[in-house]
């Protein structure tokens, strides 16, 4: 059987530095389609088949998604999970963030909302994100919107804290470059969302390929049969990668996918 690809959006498919897609990773995604390969897009965002990135428009569309950190998932378009934070402890967190000053980001309806405007500006890490979200009004609706997941858009220090105060949370760091950290609940990730996915296709992870960058990307890593890191991932990940390809920006994707097409040519 042709191994399914879960494969990670930012900084592995859309890079930050210069914030597009590679031509050759579009090339690549393109193809791997064309030859009959199934890809589901693994992200931290909250994607939906109905909300893709521009940037695949008329050229690639996956067969899945597993959106929010496996929180939101989607087969050939149709949802067949969407879990969220419980309320309580959503409410928790936000109350946390505001009583430390700490600079909590979050999409709400296609607006990106923050805890602490003036934090999110004082950041180096945040000049990449090329957004500028709004506080007040914009971040209190986020108190009244289920959630899947929240991006802390802070230091290391902040970071630490707020995992140390929430031990039913899990919060990814996304490196020194990008900076910040997913915040998502302890039983939430990637490998879980992908393990649904795998049900969905009847596919085992003997048939999985997957390619990430970060904290988030590492247990699928671990667990997909061919785990690969691109070059501009987090120490960590490339240890526990069966294959570091090439930074993103020098055609990573592309050869990320070329020996993971070598590797399923070689079982046979």
């Amino acid at each position: 059987m042709k191994p399914i690809f879960f494969i990670d959006y930012d900084n592995t498919i859309f890079s930050h530095r210069t914030w597009s897609v590679p031509e050759s990773a579009l090339q690549a995604l393109e193809s791997l389609k064309a030859d009959g390969f199934r890809v589901a897009l693994a992200s931290g965002r909250a994607f939906r088949s109905s909300e893709l990135p521009e940037e695949f428009h008329g050229r690639f569309v996956p067969d899945g998604l597993v959106s929010a950190n496996g929180a939101i998932l989607e087969a050939e378009g149709r949802l067949i999970r969407e879990e969220y934070f419980k309320p309580e402890l959503q409410r928790r967190i936000l109350d946390y963030v505001t009583e430390k000053g700490y600079c909590l980001i979050s999409n709400y309806e296609g607006t990106w909302c923050t805890s602490n405007l003036e934090r999110f500006k004082s950041l180096s890490t945040n000049s990449r994100r090329k957004i500028l979200p709004e506080e007040g009004k914009a971040f209190l609706s986020l108190y009244e919107s289920p959630r899947p997941s929240f991006f802390l858009a802070d230091t290391k220090e902040a970071i630490a804290d707020v995992q140390a105060h929430f031990p039913e949370t899990r919060l990814l760091y996304m490196g020194d470059e990008s900076g910040g950290a997913d915040i998502i609940p302890k039983d939430s990730g990637k490998d879980l969302g992908a393990a649904c996915l795998l049900d969905y296709f009847h596919i085992s992870w003997e048939d999985t390929v997957a390619i990430g960058d970060s904290m988030n990307d590492i247990d699928l890593i671990r667990k997909a049969a061919f785990g690969i890191a691109m070059g501009n991932a987090m120490p960590e990940v490339r240890a526990a990668a069966d294959y570091t390809a090439a930074d993103i920006d020098r055609d990573g994707l592309a050869d990320a996918i070329t020996q993971a097409r070598q590797w399923a040519c070689s079982r046979g």
